[in-house]
């Protein structure tokens, strides 16, 4: 019979299916993190009306899951857009699948990708660059994580202790909540994360309805296999830290932290962070993935990480050809004639990308 495609819309996964895609997701380490399992897609799928996915059969049985977003002109995104951290094709190792024909039978022309896992050598001929997301392995539990730290020569850990000892001694003693239900919670941190946004003059994530209702969707999913986590860090009665991500059966993700600006000093968020991991390691997690990213803490803390790729797969079409343009306009010296000439009208295709991107 050979391999087949079939695109369908994110509700017609039905139990079948979704437990072919968790059987898949789930034998191959590489893909355990939330974004990667069922439930995230159908929480996107549940705000946003451009979710889809292809199934890859081979012999008649389901092998391979591509989930994406499409819009016009076959432009196609990774699920959740910006708010990706991880992407790729759910597959079989060995399957019988390609990139091209996955892209024909999703009907895209251009499909970007910056977290990419996975089939390397699949998606290598579109790659552009790589990059890595740093990670804490927390399987041998949290004593022996701290420790390790510890042996490599970070004092980073028992100074943030110092300062959550401080912390509690000058404002309130502290109080962790793994997963905190409370509207108050979230809505604390939706209200930092704005404020942080506009303070840095940068794009308010939360400024479109759809990514304040994914949170709260993904917050009020609760499985074995996938569930919202809501951590929250208070001194006294007052929230000081909070966070929030989500968890598969073997990662918990670091997606959105927050923490009250007045209290700075105490670095609550590492606080936060900290109490995180050491609550994943009892409940038998085996990482942190702290998302891609070079900042400080995240090199203090990460004992290891996994490697992306970036890059995009552009066929031939109308849309393929002007991105394609720009790449070729922006190989060349911004400061020549030519350059400049070639690059001035593909900044409104720049700009029109940029206000684009979280629609």
């Amino acid at each position: 019979m050979g391999t087949r495609y079939h695109l369908i819309s994110a509700n017609e996964l039905d139990p079948t299916l979704l437990d072919a895609w968790r059987t898949v997701q789930a034998a191959q380490e590489v893909l355990h993190s939330p974004y990667f399992c069922p439930e995230f897609t159908l929480a996107v799928a549940a705000v946003r009306p451009d979710v889809r996915v292809v199934v890859i059969e081979c012999d008649g049985r389901p092998v391979g899951f591509f989930p994406h977003q499409r819009s016009t002109w076959g432009r196609g995104r990774p699920v959740g857009g910006p708010l990706s951290d991880y992407h790729g094709v759910v597959a079989e190792p060995g399957a019988d699948w390609s990139v091209p024909e996955l892209m024909r039978a999703a009907r895209l022309s251009v499909w970007p990708f910056d977290h990419l896992v996975g089939e390397p050598e699949r998606f290598a001929a579109y790659r552009s660059a790589g990059s890595s997301s740093p990670r804490i392995d927390v399987r041998e539990g949290y004593a022996a994580y701290v420790k390790g730290r510890r042996e490599a020569g970070s004092d980073y850990i028992p100074k943030t202790e110092g300062l959550a000892r401080k912390l509690g001694r000058e404002v309130g003693e502290l109080r962790f909540t793994f997963n905190d239900t409370a509207e108050e919670a979230l809505a604390q941190l939706l209200a930092w994360k704005r404020d942080q946004y506009l303070r840095a003059k940068t794009t308010d994530v939360f400024g479109r309805p759809w990514t304040g209702q994914l949170l709260r969707n993904i917050a009020a999913t609760q499985t074995p296999e996938f569930a919202g986590v809501c951590s929250v860090l208070r001194s006294g009665e007052r929230i000081v830290a909070a966070h929030m991500g989500m968890r598969s059966r073997t990662s918990l993700h670091y997606w959105f932290p927050a923490y009250d600006p007045e209290l700075a000093k105490f670095s609550t968020g590492i606080i936060l962070l900290l109490r995180m991991a050491e609550a994943a390691a009892d409940m038998g997690l085996q990482t942190v993935d702290l998302g891609k990213g070079d900042s400080q803490y995240k090199q203090r803390l990460m004992t290891g990480a996994a490697a992306l790729s970036e890059g995009q797969v552009c066929l031939p079409s109308v849309w393929g050809a002007v991105v394609g343009l720009r790449q070729k306009a922006e190989a060349f010296d911004a400061h020549s004639a030519l350059g400049k000439m070639v690059l001035l009208p593909l900044k409104l295709v720049r700009r029109v990308e940029h206000a684009r991107k979280f629609w």
